[in-house]
């Protein structure tokens, strides 16, 4: 059985025939030998019922134990950078977050996992996520042709349009493709026991932050100039932000919650299974919510979709996954267990049964499966579209700091304390300080008026 190290949570020990899947795994040569056991340091979060699901698998299907310590976000980030930074991790397996990897890679904490077994590879049909399981120390760049392998990736994090269905199919209406289109359907379907849409505004390590990059991606904006490409001058504060942030923040004040400056993802996913919001976006893991009977009052009725983006310009979901690293500071031995549960992991037929379970995988082999094309499967079908349209926001290991001024400006915005415009030219005046006091070549757009 699945242990945890925290007590509020409870394992998922045999979900939906488990029992029956154990036979159909193959041990890959990693899995075939007996393995010490594995410490694994994991976030509070929608898709950790799968993924502690998987795990179970896993110790039934070769013996070898695994241990989840369970934190909330922040906590979990925390006790990763402590264990990377002592003698000897306690850990031997975090679980890393694709939007704070950059500090783990920068400060080469992470064994190459090559270094661990040399004919490990990636598996072929794992979404590569940016390239961003590769680091070339040198260059400081990520990239499949560019650096070493040093994670795994182990839950997508796509954020997805969630939206009541059986409404839209009520109106004869497609799913949005154009903001304006969500705008008209939000407003449209807004009553006084509905809310239009909902998104995140609450402050958090890393909450609006993220929630609004599709929308300035989507407008054709960016935070950056070229983030993947290292350039790193701020265009935050462009026409294109302005007129995201606009967007964003009048659907916000219009069409959701009185609160909405206070909004978690933990609301977004209340709001929606209790009937009472029409459209959010959340992360695909939080599928697994809205057809639970025994949470949901709309099990059948959510329906996903891409992000919508403006008129004439590409969709782009925010890319917030997570990857499986290895710290360099444990024994071999728990560096051969950890790496032998990735590889397990990270098989087709492991991905499918990560699917079954409830999970959200990382492999094109679940999303192209016979099993991803059922009704109740609807969400890994806008999956297969969205997936390759992620993008994340930044490869810099600043990017915590970068977020707290994000958090805070955009937060701002939402709840009226500052105009939009106020809210994008302070934001774009700290960004360009923390990245100049970093040392990185940067510069701002000119203040709008």
């Amino acid at each position: 059985m699945m242990q945890f190290r925290q007590g509020t949570f409870k394992s998922l020990s045999k979900i939906g025939g488990a029992a029956m899947l154990v036979s159909l795994l193959g041990a890959t040569a990693l899995t075939a030998e007996t393995q010490v056991p594995v410490n694994v340091v994991i976030n509070q979060s929608p898709w950790l019922e799968g993924f502690a699901a998987v795990a179970d698998l896993y110790q039934d299907e070769t013996g070898n134990e695994v241990t989840l310590d369970v934190n909330p976000y922040a906590g979990s980030l925390e006790k990763q950078r402590n264990a990377v930074r002592s003698s000897e991790s306690e850990y031997d397996l975090l679980i890393i977050n694709g939007i704070f990897y950059p500090e783990m890679y920068h400060g080469g904490f992470l064994e190459p996992l090559k270094n661990i077994d040399p004919d490990f590879d990636l598996d072929p049909q794992v979404y590569e996520y940016g390239g961003t399981p590769w680091f070339n120390a040198e260059t400081k760049s990520i990239g499949k042709d560019t650096g070493d392998l040093l994670t795994v990736p182990v839950n997508p994090n796509v954020t997805l349009m969630f939206y009541r269905a059986d409404l839209y199919e009520k109106n004869s209406w497609s799913a949005p493709t154009t903001f304006e289109e969500l705008a008209v359907n939000a407003r449209a379907l807004k009553t006084d026991k509905m809310y239009g849409i909902a998104q995140r505004a609450g402050r958090a390590t890393v909450s609006i932050t993220w929630d609004f990059f599709p929308y300035i991606q989507g407008f054709g904006g960016a935070y950056f100039r070229d983030s993947d490409g290292g350039d790193y001058f701020v265009t935050i504060n462009s026409e294109e932000g302005r007129k995201a942030l606009q967007t964003y923040v009048d659907l916000a004040t219009e069409l959701g919650p009185e609160n909405s400056a206070n909004l978690t993802q933990g609301d977004l996913i209340q709001l929606l299974v209790t009937g009472k919001l029409a459209h959010s976006v959340l992360p695909a893991a939080a599928w697994a919510q809205m057809d639970d009977p025994n949470k949901s009052a709309v099990v059948g009725k959510i329906g996903y979709a891409t992000l919508p983006s403006a008129e004439g310009f590409t969709s782009t979901p925010a890319l917030g996954h997570w990857l499986g690293g290895i710290p360099k500071n444990i024994p071999d031995a728990n560096k051969e267990a950890a790496l032998a549960f990735l590889d397990w992991f990270q098989q087709p037929e492991t991905q499918i049964h990560y699917a079954e379970l409830g999970g959200a995988p990382v492999s094109a082999a679940a999303y192209e499966s016979d099993f991803a094309d059922l009704p109740a499967n609807r969400y890994m079908q806008a999956m297969r579209v969205a997936s390759p349209l992620a993008k994340g926001m930044w490869t810099i290991p600043e990017g915590a700091e970068l977020a707290a001024i994000m958090e805070l400006g955009l937060n701002r915005a939402v709840a009226g304390e500052i105009s939009v415009v106020d809210a994008l030219n302070s934001m774009a005046a700290d960004l360009e300080k923390i990245l100049a006091d970093a040392g990185y070549e940067t510069g701002r757009l000119p203040d709008l008026k």
